[in-house]
């Protein structure tokens, strides 16, 4: 059965044409209207119920909710989903969770209100830091979101992340095969699943290869450049010498190769340090960071194409196996024992 994407397509316009053309709404040349006429005719379109949902558009926005530990989008990532959109005209805003819960104690969920009082069809919720029951509620509520780098059973199907513990893991082996023993760490917000995931798969990297990490050089961060910047001077502190540092994500890495420099040390022949999600700027720092490489914009598009199948009826495709890599540079040194 022909698609509103497929007359489209045979057409050589856009989605947002054909629409106008079935509307009757909006301007179309003539020129425009006779090769779409033509190739609803050559394919026996009919309007589906797909189509006329998307005739109508609704608000044609689509929002997107995060916070300061979900991460940070790029720019490559924003243009690849508004490209997705675009095609069907839809735009794109976001809002800051503002997740500052002892003096606002309901700001989450006022901020996520908020996208759908401005009119979104749709909600991409990215992160973890919504508890999984009160996104339960939301999605009872407001069934027309999807979940990024986050994961819940009941909807997982709306739900677009990767293997936390793998990765890790993943950074935990790196290290023990390049020799070291006394490493450290600086923690992801543990509070949320894929922080403690990605800490759990960490140790378990540790202890597979007989190696303990104490308490003390342990620090639990939230993912920010600062605590990334203070666990690092913390650790520094502590009277256990270690030679390699694993951190939650790339902004606490970056930090803590600061806070390391700062001290007269210096970053990987004092102390190795390892990041995690690759994020752009990674392979310009001095020295460029080893990190593992999160498929985040693959799984951004598929998080846009599910909420877009799930507010305009369409059927685009989308995938749900986003494995990761580990990308080697030189801010890990291996060492060499006798």
């Amino acid at each position: 059965m022909s698609t509103i994407r497929d007359v489209a397509k045979l057409a050589g316009v856009g989605i947002g044409t054909v629409s106008r053309v079935l509307s009757g709404n909006g301007a179309v040349s003539s020129k425009t209207l006779l090769k779409v006429n033509q190739a609803m005719g050559a394919l026996n379109f009919t309007p589906s119920r797909a189509a006329r949902s998307l005739v109508s558009k609704k608000m044609n926005t689509i929002g997107i909710w995060g916070t300061e530990t979900s991460g940070e989008i790029n720019r490559r990532t924003l243009r690849e989903m508004e490209a997705e959109l675009k095609e069907f005209e839809i735009h794109l805003i976001f809002a800051d969770g503002e997740l500052n819960s002892s003096k606002y104690p309901n700001a989450s969920r006022q901020s996520f209100d908020k996208l759908i009082n401005k009119g979104c069809d749709g909600i991409i919720i990215w992160g973890s830091d919504l508890p999984a029951l009160e996104i339960l509620q939301i999605e009872n509520e407001f069934p027309n979101i999807t979940l990024l780098n986050n994961k819940i059973e009941l909807i997982d199907d709306k739900c677009f992340y990767f293997d936390h513990y793998q990765a890790g893991y993943v950074c935990g082996q790196h290290l023990i095969d390049k020799g070291h023993s006394n490493i450290a760490c600086i923690t992801g917000w543990l509070e949320t699943d894929d922080g403690n995931q990605r800490h759990q798969g960490f140790l378990c990297a540790l202890n597979d290869n007989n190696t303990n990490i104490p308490e003390e050089l342990i620090f639990e961060g939230d993912y920010t450049y600062r605590k990334g910047y203070e666990g690092a001077l913390s650790l520094l502190k502590q009277d256990k010498p270690f030679t390699a540092l694993f951190c939650g994500n790339d902004q606490s890495a970056m930090s803590a190769i600061a806070a390391i420099t700062n001290k007269g040390l210096e970053v990987p022949n004092d102390i190795s340090v390892m990041g995690y999600d690759d994020m752009n700027i990674a392979r310009y720092t001095s020295p460029p960071l080893t990190t593992v490489r999160i498929p985040f914009n693959r799984m951004a598009i598929s998080a846009t194409r599910r909420l877009l199948n799930l507010c305009y009826n369409l059927e685009l495709n989308i995938e749900y196996d986003f494995p990761i890599q580990l990308i080697e540079r030189l801010s890990v040194k291996k060492l060499y024992v006798p």
